[in-house]
């Protein structure tokens, strides 16, 4: 039976949600061989994450963090593991240098590879001749596996004119999520708070966020809302100080970084999920936010707006610099029920775009040999990617 890879650097749980939806949906037609780099890295404080149902999992580099692996020795293993495939769908960021020569060296081997991406243009300033160059080196791809919108429009501009470009890279399993906080009572209307899932890092932006927050908290209030900032990092004392400067540091909370079913458990339980960032490839939050019918605040950064949040629907869309409007949304959201219930149901109804199973209809696509119902289910996600 032909082989199809996956690989990442390193898996968290929404990564083994898209293994495991394209090993079942393949299922008979490929094996799927799921692969890991390594079991941990910096940048990311994930619990190890396990078995992949239905695909056969490697790790790499069992054990081992993935910037203690000098790129050459990822490249051999990976090439290693990968060279027998029929096609290979690569999860690493394209610009490193054992991505680069992986997808030339497979491509030289007969084997054909995808690019999964959610960048796009505007998460940073772009210089001409550095987007020629990254042109030139993404010529070794055959096709692009996307978010949405943007970054399908970005992947036309590095030359995937001629070459298939479909969403739904950016998925999670709504069935897993719901799962997950099904254990959760799902605290009364009333008590609902407002959450932050990430790291505390400069472009989520959580000094405006806060600021937006205390705004909102003068307006409301002995009403108003705790917010709980889910994560860690290296702002965390600034954050707590500037809570303190701003009067509100009695009503934020500071769980610390959650595992994924700890997420889930805090996602039933909250009002609402705001990410403002100032920089936001996609935010795979969102998806989870709307799996369990949560109404949410996003910037306009943040890529995953295009497809799961439509502004006064389901949520609102602020500019990440207006602690304002940031403001108006929270009070909007949590003073008003019939107006939460609504927007609840809407992202209820928007959750099926962000779901693990649009990842396999991706793949499916990109490997020439859809069905009917992926085709059709890939159109409606076109038509929602436009439809804002």
């Amino acid at each position: 039976m032909p082989t199809v890879g996956i690989i990442f650097e390193q898996f968290a749980a929404y990564h083994v949600d898209r293994c495991e939806a394209v090993a079942q949906r393949l299922a008979g037609q490929y094996r799927t061989l799921a692969v890991e780099t390594a079991t941990r890295s910096v940048t990311y404080a994930w619990e190890p994450s396990g078995g992949v149902a239905g695909a056969d999992k490697l790790t790499l580099f069992p054990g081992r963090g993935f910037e203690e692996i000098g790129w050459p020795r990822r490249l051999l293993a990976a090439f290693g593991a990968l060279r027998a495939c029929r096609a290979v769908f690569v999860g690493l960021p394209y610009s490193r240098p054992d991505a680069i020569a992986l997808t030339w060296w497979l491509r030289l081997t007969g084997v054909p590879t995808f690019v999964m991406t959610e960048s796009k243009r505007d998460d940073a300033p772009r210089r001409a001749w550095f987007e020629w160059i990254k042109r030139q080196l993404l010529r070794s791809y055959a096709g692009a596996l996307v978010g949405a919108g943007r970054q399908a429009a970005y992947m036309r501009e590095l030359g995937f004119t001629d070459r298939p470009i479909v969403p739904g890279y950016d998925a999670v399993s709504i069935a897993r999520v719901r799962r997950q906080a099904a254990a959760a009572a799902g605290g009364a209307w009333q008590e609902r708070a407002f959450v932050y899932v990430g790291r505390f890092v400069a472009k989520k932006n959580l000094a405006t966020l806060l600021r937006g927050y205390a705004g909102y908290a003068a307006r409301a209030g002995t009403a108003a809302r705790s917010l709980r900032l889910i994560g860690d990092g290296a702002l965390r004392k600034d954050l707590e100080a500037l809570a303190r400067e701003l009067g509100v540091a009695d009503r934020v909370e500071w769980p610390g970084f959650l595992p994924a079913e700890g997420v889930s458990r805090a996602l039933a339980d909250a009002l609402a999920l705001c990410l403002v960032s100032t920089e936001e490839q996609w935010g795979l939050v969102v998806n989870e936010a709307l799996a369990l019918g949560l109404p949410v605040i996003v910037s306009s950064p943040v890529g995953s707006r295009d497809a799961l949040v439509r502004d006064g629907v389901n949520g609102y869309v602020v500019e990440p610099d207006d602690a304002e409007g940031i403001a108006q949304a929270m009070f909007e959201l949590s003073h008003e029920p019939a107006r939460w219930e609504r927007m609840s149901a809407q992202s209820h109804a928007r959750a099926w775009l962000g779901d693990s199973e649009r990842f396999a209809d991706g793949v499916e696509q990109l490997l020439g040999q859809p069905s009917a119902e992926a085709r059709d289910r890939l159109i409606r996600f076109g038509r929602e990617m436009s439809a804002d």
